[in-house]
Protein backbone atom coordinates (compact mmCIF):
# COMPACT_ATOMS: atom_id res chain seq x y z
CA UNK A 1 0.00 0.00 0.00
CA UNK A 2 1.33 3.41 -1.18
CA UNK A 3 0.37 5.85 1.46
CA UNK A 4 1.61 8.67 -1.24
CA UNK A 5 -0.68 7.72 -3.65
CA UNK A 6 -3.71 7.36 -1.05
CA UNK A 7 -2.80 10.95 -0.32
CA UNK A 8 -2.30 12.80 -3.63
CA UNK A 9 -5.63 11.06 -4.38
CA UNK A 10 -7.60 12.38 -0.95
CA UNK A 11 -6.00 15.88 -1.96
CA UNK A 12 -7.34 15.93 -5.12
CA UNK A 13 -10.42 14.77 -3.93
CA UNK A 14 -10.30 17.67 -1.45
CA UNK A 15 -8.97 20.41 -4.38
CA UNK A 16 -11.99 19.22 -6.05
CA UNK A 17 -14.84 19.99 -3.99
CA UNK A 18 -13.58 22.93 -3.20
CA UNK A 19 -12.92 24.86 -6.55
CA UNK A 20 -16.45 23.67 -7.20
CA UNK A 21 -18.13 24.15 -4.82
CA UNK A 22 -16.82 27.77 -3.26
CA UNK A 23 -16.14 26.18 0.08
CA UNK A 24 -15.42 29.01 1.94
CA UNK A 25 -19.14 30.21 1.44
CA UNK A 26 -20.21 27.13 1.76
CA UNK A 27 -19.04 26.37 5.02
CA UNK A 28 -19.57 30.81 6.19
CA UNK A 29 -23.56 30.15 5.00
CA UNK A 30 -23.20 26.21 6.82
CA UNK A 31 -22.56 27.98 10.13
CA UNK A 32 -24.62 30.81 9.75
CA UNK A 33 -27.37 28.52 9.38
CA UNK A 34 -25.79 26.27 12.29
CA UNK A 35 -25.96 29.42 15.02
CA UNK A 36 -29.79 30.47 13.71
CA UNK A 37 -30.91 26.77 14.49
CA UNK A 38 -28.73 26.89 18.37
CA UNK A 39 -29.22 30.59 19.21
CA UNK A 40 -32.38 30.51 17.86
CA UNK A 41 -33.81 27.47 20.46
CA UNK A 42 -31.75 29.36 22.98
CA UNK A 43 -34.42 33.08 22.54
CA UNK A 44 -37.16 30.88 22.81
CA UNK A 45 -36.07 28.89 25.67
CA UNK A 46 -34.86 31.87 27.64
CA UNK A 47 -37.35 34.78 26.48
CA UNK A 48 -40.04 33.27 24.91
CA UNK A 49 -40.65 30.52 27.41
CA UNK A 50 -39.52 32.34 30.13
CA UNK A 51 -36.89 29.63 31.15
CA UNK A 52 -33.54 29.62 33.38
CA UNK A 53 -30.21 29.36 30.94
CA UNK A 54 -28.92 26.31 33.00
CA UNK A 55 -32.61 24.55 31.37
CA UNK A 56 -31.25 25.75 27.63
CA UNK A 57 -27.86 24.59 28.69
CA UNK A 58 -28.51 21.02 29.44
CA UNK A 59 -29.48 20.19 26.26
CA UNK A 60 -27.15 22.48 24.05
CA UNK A 61 -24.43 19.36 23.51
CA UNK A 62 -27.25 16.79 22.55
CA UNK A 63 -29.30 19.15 20.34
CA UNK A 64 -25.79 20.35 18.17
CA UNK A 65 -24.46 16.77 18.05
CA UNK A 66 -27.70 16.06 16.16
CA UNK A 67 -28.43 18.41 14.66
CA UNK A 68 -24.84 17.99 12.38
CA UNK A 69 -25.86 14.21 12.49
CA UNK A 70 -28.85 15.49 10.67
CA UNK A 71 -27.07 17.12 8.31
CA UNK A 72 -23.97 14.81 8.28
CA UNK A 73 -26.47 12.12 7.31
CA UNK A 74 -27.86 14.39 4.39
CA UNK A 75 -24.20 15.65 2.88
CA UNK A 76 -22.02 12.77 3.67
CA UNK A 77 -23.15 10.12 1.42
CA UNK A 78 -23.10 12.63 -1.14
CA UNK A 79 -19.60 13.75 -0.46
CA UNK A 80 -18.57 9.96 -2.07
CA UNK A 81 -22.07 8.87 -4.08
CA UNK A 82 -20.32 10.65 -7.29
CA UNK A 83 -17.02 10.26 -7.02
CA UNK A 84 -16.52 7.31 -9.06
CA UNK A 85 -19.16 7.39 -11.98
CA UNK A 86 -18.87 10.88 -12.22
CA UNK A 87 -15.22 11.12 -12.54
CA UNK A 88 -15.38 8.16 -15.52
CA UNK A 89 -18.61 10.53 -16.97
CA UNK A 90 -15.59 13.18 -17.06
CA UNK A 91 -13.59 11.46 -18.73
CA UNK A 92 -11.06 12.03 -15.71
CA UNK A 93 -11.19 8.36 -14.11
CA UNK A 94 -9.10 6.66 -16.65
CA UNK A 95 -6.43 8.92 -16.37
CA UNK A 96 -5.88 8.45 -13.05
CA UNK A 97 -6.05 4.77 -13.80
CA UNK A 98 -3.46 4.58 -16.06
CA UNK A 99 -1.06 5.39 -13.61
CA UNK A 100 0.83 3.55 -11.27
CA UNK A 101 -2.07 3.09 -8.74
CA UNK A 102 -3.69 0.11 -7.46
CA UNK A 103 -7.87 0.46 -7.15
CA UNK A 104 -7.67 0.01 -3.62
CA UNK A 105 -5.27 3.31 -2.94
CA UNK A 106 -7.16 4.84 -5.48
CA UNK A 107 -10.79 3.92 -3.39
CA UNK A 108 -9.29 5.24 -0.31
CA UNK A 109 -8.04 8.07 -1.42
CA UNK A 110 -11.34 8.80 -2.94
CA UNK A 111 -12.52 7.64 0.44
CA UNK A 112 -10.26 9.61 2.69
CA UNK A 113 -11.30 13.21 0.43
CA UNK A 114 -14.80 12.47 0.82
CA UNK A 115 -14.60 11.99 4.62
CA UNK A 116 -12.40 14.70 5.37
CA UNK A 117 -14.63 16.69 3.03
CA UNK A 118 -17.53 16.08 5.25
CA UNK A 119 -15.90 16.63 8.99
CA UNK A 120 -16.32 19.89 7.69
CA UNK A 121 -19.44 19.66 9.17
CA UNK A 122 -17.98 19.05 12.61
CA UNK A 123 -15.60 21.60 12.68
CA UNK A 124 -18.49 23.98 11.55
CA UNK A 125 -20.02 23.18 14.71
CA UNK A 126 -17.17 22.69 16.76
CA UNK A 127 -17.58 25.73 18.96
CA UNK A 128 -21.26 25.41 19.84
CA UNK A 129 -19.87 21.20 20.62
CA UNK A 130 -17.43 22.98 23.15
CA UNK A 131 -20.04 24.93 24.63
CA UNK A 132 -22.38 22.25 25.57
CA UNK A 133 -20.04 19.61 26.39
CA UNK A 134 -18.62 21.97 29.22
CA UNK A 135 -21.92 23.18 30.35
CA UNK A 136 -24.18 19.99 29.94
CA UNK A 137 -24.80 17.20 32.47
CA UNK A 138 -22.82 14.59 29.91
CA UNK A 139 -18.83 13.95 31.22
CA UNK A 140 -16.30 15.13 28.53
CA UNK A 141 -15.45 11.59 27.86
CA UNK A 142 -18.69 10.24 26.75
CA UNK A 143 -18.93 13.79 24.74
CA UNK A 144 -15.41 13.39 23.18
CA UNK A 145 -16.62 9.61 22.39
CA UNK A 146 -19.73 10.71 20.74
CA UNK A 147 -18.21 13.23 18.59
CA UNK A 148 -15.61 10.25 17.37
CA UNK A 149 -18.50 8.23 16.48
CA UNK A 150 -20.39 10.68 14.79
CA UNK A 151 -17.27 11.17 12.65
CA UNK A 152 -16.51 7.22 11.91
CA UNK A 153 -20.47 6.81 10.74
CA UNK A 154 -19.83 9.96 8.25
CA UNK A 155 -16.66 7.39 6.91
CA UNK A 156 -18.97 4.67 6.51
CA UNK A 157 -21.43 6.11 4.70
CA UNK A 158 -19.07 7.66 2.67
CA UNK A 159 -17.79 4.26 1.80
CA UNK A 160 -21.00 3.02 1.07
CA UNK A 161 -21.56 5.98 -1.24
CA UNK A 162 -18.14 4.92 -3.03
CA UNK A 163 -19.77 1.57 -3.43
CA UNK A 164 -23.02 2.38 -5.42
CA UNK A 165 -20.92 5.38 -7.02
CA UNK A 166 -18.67 2.13 -8.57
CA UNK A 167 -22.09 0.16 -9.06
CA UNK A 168 -24.14 2.55 -11.40
CA UNK A 169 -23.38 4.54 -14.10
CA UNK A 170 -25.48 7.56 -13.02
CA UNK A 171 -24.19 9.91 -10.50
CA UNK A 172 -28.41 10.46 -9.87
CA UNK A 173 -28.72 6.85 -9.26
CA UNK A 174 -25.77 6.12 -7.07
CA UNK A 175 -26.82 9.55 -4.88
CA UNK A 176 -30.23 8.02 -4.47
CA UNK A 177 -29.60 4.55 -4.01
CA UNK A 178 -26.86 5.68 -1.13
CA UNK A 179 -29.77 8.25 0.21
CA UNK A 180 -31.88 5.32 0.46
CA UNK A 181 -29.63 2.74 2.43
CA UNK A 182 -29.10 5.53 4.66
CA UNK A 183 -33.14 6.17 5.35
CA UNK A 184 -33.41 2.58 5.85
CA UNK A 185 -31.26 2.22 8.47
CA UNK A 186 -32.36 5.80 10.08
CA UNK A 187 -36.18 5.13 9.67
CA UNK A 188 -36.68 1.89 8.13
CA UNK A 189 -35.13 -0.63 10.43
CA UNK A 190 -37.31 1.19 13.25
CA UNK A 191 -40.68 0.62 11.53
CA UNK A 192 -39.49 -3.19 10.75
CA UNK A 193 -39.04 -3.44 14.67
CA UNK A 194 -42.26 -2.08 15.18
CA UNK A 195 -44.02 -4.06 12.73
CA UNK A 196 -42.61 -7.31 14.60
CA UNK A 197 -44.20 -6.21 17.93
CA UNK A 198 -47.82 -7.55 17.33
CA UNK A 199 -46.18 -10.98 16.80
CA UNK A 200 -43.70 -11.17 20.13
CA UNK A 201 -46.94 -11.08 22.55
CA UNK A 202 -46.76 -14.02 25.05
CA UNK A 203 -48.62 -15.23 28.01
CA UNK A 204 -46.66 -16.26 31.11
CA UNK A 205 -47.09 -17.24 34.18
CA UNK A 206 -45.18 -15.67 37.30
CA UNK A 207 -44.70 -15.01 40.97
CA UNK A 208 -44.55 -11.63 41.93
CA UNK A 209 -44.68 -9.85 45.63
CA UNK A 210 -47.52 -7.57 46.38
CA UNK A 211 -48.47 -6.14 49.04
CA UNK A 212 -52.31 -6.29 49.97
CA UNK A 213 -53.99 -5.06 53.05
CA UNK A 214 -56.32 -6.93 55.02
CA UNK A 215 -59.12 -5.88 57.92
CA UNK A 216 -57.72 -3.13 60.12
CA UNK A 217 -55.40 -1.94 57.21
CA UNK A 218 -52.93 -4.63 58.03
CA UNK A 219 -50.70 -4.93 55.44
CA UNK A 220 -49.09 -8.10 54.24
CA UNK A 221 -46.77 -10.00 51.41
CA UNK A 222 -48.63 -12.41 49.31
CA UNK A 223 -46.51 -14.28 46.33
CA UNK A 224 -49.53 -14.97 44.13
CA UNK A 225 -48.62 -16.24 40.34
CA UNK A 226 -50.23 -14.60 37.63
CA UNK A 227 -50.51 -14.93 34.34
CA UNK A 228 -48.69 -11.80 32.57
CA UNK A 229 -48.40 -11.13 28.94
CA UNK A 230 -45.32 -9.84 27.85
CA UNK A 231 -43.56 -8.60 24.81
CA UNK A 232 -40.49 -10.29 23.43
CA UNK A 233 -38.90 -7.56 22.02
CA UNK A 234 -35.10 -9.02 23.41
CA UNK A 235 -35.77 -11.26 19.93
CA UNK A 236 -35.70 -8.78 17.34
CA UNK A 237 -33.87 -5.79 19.06
CA UNK A 238 -30.85 -6.45 16.85
CA UNK A 239 -32.87 -4.67 14.00
CA UNK A 240 -32.22 -1.13 15.98
CA UNK A 241 -28.36 -1.56 15.99
CA UNK A 242 -27.46 0.51 13.26
CA UNK A 243 -29.62 3.49 13.77
CA UNK A 244 -26.73 6.14 13.36
CA UNK A 245 -29.20 8.16 15.80
CA UNK A 246 -29.32 5.35 18.36
CA UNK A 247 -25.68 4.59 18.09
CA UNK A 248 -24.72 8.29 18.76
CA UNK A 249 -27.15 8.62 21.64
CA UNK A 250 -26.37 5.69 23.19
CA UNK A 251 -22.23 6.77 22.93
CA UNK A 252 -23.49 9.99 24.98
CA UNK A 253 -26.05 8.50 27.12
CA UNK A 254 -22.55 6.13 28.47
CA UNK A 255 -21.37 9.59 30.29
CA UNK A 256 -24.86 10.09 32.04
CA UNK A 257 -25.55 8.75 35.75
CA UNK A 258 -27.54 5.35 34.95
CA UNK A 259 -28.68 5.75 39.24
CA UNK A 260 -30.37 9.31 38.04
CA UNK A 261 -30.51 8.94 34.33
CA UNK A 262 -34.44 9.82 34.76
CA UNK A 263 -33.91 12.94 36.14
CA UNK A 264 -30.56 14.30 34.22
CA UNK A 265 -31.86 16.45 31.72
CA UNK A 266 -30.16 14.73 28.59
CA UNK A 267 -31.76 13.96 25.52
CA UNK A 268 -29.68 11.35 24.58
CA UNK A 269 -30.66 9.33 27.38
CA UNK A 270 -34.22 8.68 25.78
CA UNK A 271 -33.64 6.81 22.74
CA UNK A 272 -30.53 4.88 24.56
CA UNK A 273 -33.34 4.19 27.34
CA UNK A 274 -35.48 3.31 25.25
CA UNK A 275 -32.63 0.79 23.28
CA UNK A 276 -31.81 -0.86 26.61
CA UNK A 277 -35.56 -1.81 27.22
CA UNK A 278 -36.15 -3.11 23.99
CA UNK A 279 -32.45 -5.20 24.62
CA UNK A 280 -33.57 -6.20 28.37
CA UNK A 281 -37.03 -7.66 27.53
CA UNK A 282 -39.73 -8.34 29.60
CA UNK A 283 -39.25 -8.98 33.33
CA UNK A 284 -40.30 -12.46 33.86
CA UNK A 285 -38.15 -13.13 37.24
CA UNK A 286 -39.88 -14.38 39.93
CA UNK A 287 -39.70 -11.79 43.11
CA UNK A 288 -40.60 -13.44 46.09
CA UNK A 289 -41.78 -11.64 49.67
CA UNK A 290 -39.04 -12.91 51.31
CA UNK A 291 -36.13 -10.80 48.85
CA UNK A 292 -38.09 -7.74 50.40
CA UNK A 293 -37.65 -5.81 53.68
CA UNK A 294 -41.10 -5.79 55.38
CA UNK A 295 -40.96 -1.89 55.78
CA UNK A 296 -39.94 -1.64 51.75
CA UNK A 297 -43.49 -0.59 49.93
CA UNK A 298 -43.49 -0.59 45.78
CA UNK A 299 -40.76 1.71 45.76
CA UNK A 300 -38.03 -1.14 46.16
CA UNK A 301 -39.64 -3.94 43.17
CA UNK A 302 -39.77 -0.23 40.89
CA UNK A 303 -35.78 0.16 41.79
CA UNK A 304 -35.05 -3.14 41.02
CA UNK A 305 -37.02 -3.02 37.60
CA UNK A 306 -35.24 0.58 36.99
CA UNK A 307 -31.94 -1.15 37.21
CA UNK A 308 -32.61 -3.87 35.17
CA UNK A 309 -34.05 -2.09 32.23
CA UNK A 310 -30.94 0.53 32.58
CA UNK A 311 -28.53 -1.61 32.50
CA UNK A 312 -27.59 -1.67 28.48
CA UNK A 313 -27.30 2.13 28.27
CA UNK A 314 -23.84 2.83 27.16
CA UNK A 315 -23.61 -0.80 25.30
CA UNK A 316 -25.03 -1.23 22.17
CA UNK A 317 -23.48 1.65 20.13
CA UNK A 318 -19.96 -0.34 19.42
CA UNK A 319 -22.17 -3.11 18.11
CA UNK A 320 -24.36 0.16 16.23
CA UNK A 321 -20.90 1.11 14.67
CA UNK A 322 -19.55 -2.60 13.92
CA UNK A 323 -22.33 -2.79 11.80
CA UNK A 324 -22.41 0.22 10.41
CA UNK A 325 -18.58 -0.22 9.92
CA UNK A 326 -19.14 -3.58 7.77
CA UNK A 327 -21.52 -1.80 5.86
CA UNK A 328 -18.89 0.93 4.49
CA UNK A 329 -16.33 -1.22 4.55
CA UNK A 330 -18.32 -3.65 1.94
CA UNK A 331 -18.93 -0.46 0.11
CA UNK A 332 -15.18 0.03 -0.19
CA UNK A 333 -14.81 -3.26 -1.45
CA UNK A 334 -17.15 -3.33 -4.04
CA UNK A 335 -15.57 0.17 -4.94
CA UNK A 336 -12.05 -1.67 -5.12
CA UNK A 337 -13.22 -4.33 -7.42
CA UNK A 338 -15.47 -2.24 -9.87
CA UNK A 339 -12.09 -0.03 -10.48
CA UNK A 340 -9.95 -3.14 -10.90
CA UNK A 341 -7.61 -2.53 -14.13
CA UNK A 342 -7.89 -4.05 -17.21
CA UNK A 343 -11.85 -3.98 -16.45
CA UNK A 344 -13.41 -7.17 -17.06
CA UNK A 345 -16.73 -6.41 -17.90
CA UNK A 346 -18.62 -2.55 -17.62
CA UNK A 347 -21.83 -1.49 -17.82
CA UNK A 348 -23.94 -0.78 -20.94
CA UNK A 349 -23.14 2.97 -21.90
CA UNK A 350 -20.15 3.25 -19.31
CA UNK A 351 -16.74 5.08 -20.77
CA UNK A 352 -13.67 3.47 -20.66
CA UNK A 353 -11.67 6.66 -21.25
Amino acid sequence: MNLAAVTTVAGLEVRQRIRSTRWKWTLAILFLLISVLILGTLYLTVVIADQRYALWAEFLFDYTLGLILFLGLAAAPTMSATSINGDRRDATLALVQATPITSAELTLGKLLGSWLASLALIGVALPYLLWGLFTGPVSILAGVLGIVVTALLLGCYCGLGLGFSALTARPAASAMLTQATVLLLLVGLPIAFGMTVPLLYQDHEVRQARYVYNAGSVRQCDDAPRTKSVVHTERTWWLLLPNPLLVVSDAVASGVDHETIDSVRSAASVPALGQSLARSGPDLADLRCSQLDQSSDFQTIRDLSDRRDKRYIGHNWYLGLLANLVLGALGVWVAVRRLHVPARRLPKGVRVA
